[in-house]
């Protein structure tokens, strides 16, 4: 889930898990084939993986499909324990979990360049990212992968739900009314990195090579709010070095799923979990029941997909 910020709106018994896990985009098979695909063709083994920021354990259960044990961290006791919980369920000895924020892992009792994958899904931002990215490389074997995933706000693949896509992004706008001010907060640095694309995450050339940047549907935002919503700059340098690979696409067929308004709600609600004031409470009603409308009724799913990067570098 990450490793700063003002406060952890996940934590307590009851948060729902699962129905977060349900309301979630899922990688798809070919997408982890990508990150293997190219751990195997520079020379990574398929040992030992470790899943830095795990929530749940979602995608720690998906990596140990392919790796022969798999290793969780998750700077929140309570996820842990979640994790914990999932995953020992699966498979008790294929699985070990551990609490540990993700710039701290190489200084948390493992043994250096030991690790042949590191998988960091939706929390690198939410990180001190120089200081994780350094303490990745000591930790991954020579030749070991670093696969670093965002995706973003839903973008309703049909051009005829113009409308629908309007709403949604002032849903979003006014679910995030609760946090505000962001300017200073650990919000501030994520939403930079997020509109960078993870374009200002740096890959020292002392510790990487084969260095990958993927970007799907990069014409829509990566950001969850407008640039006018925010309180701060929106500034950004970026780190791609000279030798890079970059690699865009636009395909509103990537991670689609078919959601109807339910489902639109509850990605909302499990993505910004907060308890709004009243009066957000009921114009976000009103926006949903608007929503539902412009979707063509309660039970009608269109198609969704998402802007999503990719960061993979192999560990010289």
């Amino acid at each position: 889930m990450g490793s700063q910020g003002d406060a952890n709106f996940f934590e307590g018994a009851g948060f729902d898990w699962e129905s977060y896990i349900v309301h979630r985009p899922a990688p798809d098979a070919d997408f982890y084939q990508l990150i293997y695909d190219h751990h195997r063709a520079n020379g990574g083994e398929f040992n030992l993986a470790h899943d830095i920021g795990t929530g749940p354990g979602n995608i720690a259960e998906q990596v140990g499909k392919t790796f022969k044990r798999v290793h969780a961290s998750e700077p929140s006791a309570y996820h842990t324990s979640v994790a914990e919980h999932r995953l020992k369920a699966i498979d008790a000895d294929k699985f070990t979990t551990q609490q540990c924020g993700g710039e701290d892992i190489s200084s948390a009792g493992h043994k250096s360049g030991s690790v042949d994958l590191i998988t960091v899904a939706q929390c690198i931002p939410l990180m001190r990212v120089d200081e994780a990215i350094s303490g990745f490389a000591k930790l991954l074997k020579p030749n070991g992968t670093l696969a670093i995933w965002f995706y973003g706000r839903p973008v309703f693949a049909d051009p005829s739900q113009q409308r629908s896509q309007l709403i949604i992004n002032q849903i979003l706008s006014k679910a995030w009314d609760r946090v505000r001010p962001m300017k200073g907060s650990g919000f501030e640095p994520a939403k930079i990195m997020l509109c960078a694309f993870l374009d200002n995450v740096a890959f020292p050339e002392d510790d990487w090579k084969q260095v990958r940047r993927l970007k799907w549907n990069h014409d829509k935002p990566m950001m969850f709010l407008e640039d006018d919503d925010v309180d701060f700059e929106i500034k950004w340098d970026s780190k791609v070095r000279e030798g890079e690979s970059e690699e865009k696409s636009i395909d509103r067929e990537f991670w689609a799923i078919d959601a109807d308004v339910g489902w639109m709600r509850g990605f909302v609600d499990y993505a910004l979990p907060w308890e709004n004031k009243d009066e957000d409470k009921a114009q976000l009603d009103g926006l949903f029941k608007e929503l539902e409308v412009s979707m063509g009724g309660k039970e009608k799913k269109q198609k969704i997909t998402w802007p999503v990067a990719l960061l993979l570098a192999t560990k010289k």
